[in-house]
């Protein structure tokens, strides 16, 4: 933490821009090698130990599930201990998850280490770091999570990195290599997060401060006395709204993540190396929806921007149906790699903006833990669908329906009403739209 205040001290840098860079290369180390690399674990384990791509598919969908419940007691944390000690321990905990994951020889010990590495992720996850950058900015929050969610996208060289280590030394080795890498770079980087403005005298956005110790113009009022209350916001029609289609969303993604690899394998006829390549390709592609969706977020409708990016993805999940040649892969991967990456920095914008920042992290893991239950179900319909038929394509039709369903759902919701809290002598703020 030293190095870095010297360092924003002497370049005049804000600071919150640091929590933005830590943020995001803890999410590039950790999430990466799981998120994005289960795919290069896939083929391996299958050949070693003969599993279903069902019960193998039930390995990432496991993640999501119990990442999903215990979002609630992360969000929790996060806003009453905030982002530096969950930080840490979820970053010792993905490590340790590989650790495990690498001596692994039943299915149950798979599941096993599977869950250690949910429960590091949910406290190591952008979920956490958002939570955090929400604080640190306001006028600049759509293109800060941008940035941030920029480690996420660029995670997916993690794969090649993975798929290289598997090739030179085998999956246990490989796993075991990025477990320590992760424990010697992400927990001093997580120790370095500070959890919001106020910890170094500042404030959101680093706009100078007036006389009175407040925020000066443009800046922002301090950020936990904004918001709604859990109660509130689960009262509300827009809290379902957006949970269903966070849902809706993750049904299609989460199944082409995991069955990227193993489509354009087996039913392409691309190499593993190759193969391997397209997901690293689609998460670096991912990467100019996360930056341009979240630009516009902070000028547009943060609703239409979430609506659009939600639409471009059923589009290019729909389209991955119509792959029979490797050159089609050229056109279909960018489109649902925008429109994939786009929704990561504007949803948690629009969360912000409807229901304020009061409870953030507690409002943030409800919302997830309904929204795993896409999470869940989209690679256990494509695996059992493949495993039924002997192909992806009409599982890739079905989840790109629900996905779509995702884009009216947003669209219904109205434009954000005031949830700053009011003066004692004030009428009641209206709650958020529902």
């Amino acid at each position: 933490m030293r190095i870095a205040a010297a360092v924003s001290d002497r370049t005049g840098l804000f600071y919150g821009w640091w929590v933005v860079f830590a943020s995001a290369a803890i999410v590039f180390l950790t999430g990466g090698t799981f998120f994005y690399g289960f795919g290069a674990l896939f083929n391996p384990i299958l050949a070693e130990f003969g599993w279903s791509r069902t019960a193998v598919s039930f390995a990432f969908s496991l993640r999501t599930e119990v990442g999903g419940l215990a979002a609630p007691l992360v969000g929790h944390l996060v806003d009453r201990i905030g982002a530096r000690r969950l930080l840490t321990a979820g970053v010792f905990l993905v490590g340790l998850g590989f650790l495990l994951m690498s001596r692994m020889e039943t299915l149950w010990a798979f599941y096993g280490s599977v869950m250690v590495i949910a429960f590091g992720m949910s406290a190591a996850g952008g979920p956490v770091a958002m939570a955090a950058i929400a604080l640190w900015f306001r006028r600049k929050r759509g293109r800060a999570l941008a940035l941030m969610s920029m480690g996420a996208g660029a995670s997916g060289v993690m794969v090649l990195v993975l798929e290289a280590l598997i090739a030179g030394f085998g999956w246990r080795t490989a796993l075991l290599i990025m477990a320590l890498v992760q424990w010697a770079v992400a927990i001093p980087l997580a120790l370095s997060v500070r959890n919001r403005p106020a910890d170094l005298g500042l404030v959101a956005d680093g706009e100078p401060t007036a006389a009175d110790g407040t925020a000066g113009s443009g800046g922002a009022a301090p950020a936990a006395l904004e918001g709604l209350t859990v109660g509130e916001a689960v009262r509300s029609g827009f809290f379902w709204r957006l949970s269903l289609a966070v849902a809706l969303s993750n049904l299609g993604s989460t199944a082409i993540i995991v069955h990227q690899i193993p489509f354009f394998t087996s039913g392409v006829g691309v190499a593993s190396g190759v193969a391997a390549a397209s997901l690293t390709a689609m998460s670096l592609l991912s990467l100019i929806g996360r930056f341009c969706f979240g630009w516009l977020a902070d000028f547009a409708q943060k609703r239409f921007v979430l609506a659009a990016s939600y639409a471009l993805s059923a589009l290019g999940i729909f389209l991955f149906a119509a792959i029979y040649e490797p050159w089609q892969i050229f056109f279909v991967l960018p489109l649902f790699a925008i429109g994939f990456g786009g929704a990561i920095p504007v949803r948690p914008a629009f969360q912000a903006e409807y229901f304020g920042l009061r409870a953030f992290g507690a409002i943030q893991g409800l919302v997830f833990t309904i929204a795993t239950v896409g999470g869940v179900a989209g690679p256990v319909i494509a695996g059992g669908i493949y495993d039924w038929t002997g192909g992806y394509r009409p599982a890739f039709l079905i989840l790109a329906s629900g996905t779509a369903m995702a884009v009216p759902l947003i669209l219904s919701v109205g434009r954000p009403q005031s949830v700053t809290p009011p003066s004692p002598s004030s009428p009641p703020a209206p709650a958020a739209p529902g």
